[in-house]
């Protein structure tokens, strides 16, 4: 696999988010990046991007580009977020917006809010804002993600048992 400078993986929404791939394909027409060296997944592309994309791809090869990302720029998905950070890649967390007709309401803030709350993440909601915050990500240092899931389960056992 091709070392990419930004991995953007925006889920299987079925909701445009144009507004993310403006802002990159300006990064491309600016000289900013090269066109292979970015490369975005999504179901849906309302614009056509000037670099690198796909539809949905197989877990193997999602989880390569996001390993070798240097920096990854998501949607406010859980799981796109969660994965980053167990990783401890670079991330810029870009909500999709309900006033943009992104998504049918504003969970996506909430989502990225409480991340940065609780973790420190970066949040990009103006996309203006992205040069800016892809330079940041490479050297800011979010807490570190802590998972209950064992914890969870052991509960979960406990009731069971």
């Amino acid at each position: 696999m091709d070392k990419v400078k930004l991995f953007v993986p925006l889920g299987t929404q079925k909701f445009p988010f144009g507004r993310i791939i403006q802002a990159l394909n300006g990064l491309v027409e600016q000289g900013v990046y090269q066109p292979d060296e970015i490369v975005m997944q999504s179901a849906l592309y309302p614009i056509e991007p000037k670099f690198r994309h796909l539809g949905l791809i197989p877990q193997e090869e999602f989880d390569g580009y996001m390993r070798d990302a240097e920096v990854v720029v998501t949607h406010s998905g859980v799981n796109s977020i969660i994965s980053c950070m167990e990783l401890g890649k670079p991330l810029v967390v870009c909500p999709r917006l309900h006033e943009y007709g992104e998504h049918v309401d504003n969970h996506q803030m909430e989502i990225a809010r409480l991340m940065q709350e609780k973790y420190d993440v970066l949040i990009c909601t103006d996309m203006l804002d992205l040069p800016a915050l892809v330079t940041q990500a490479k050297t800011h240092r979010y807490r570190p993600w802590v998972s209950h899931r064992d914890e969870l389960l052991a509960a979960i056992r406990d009731l069971i048992v």
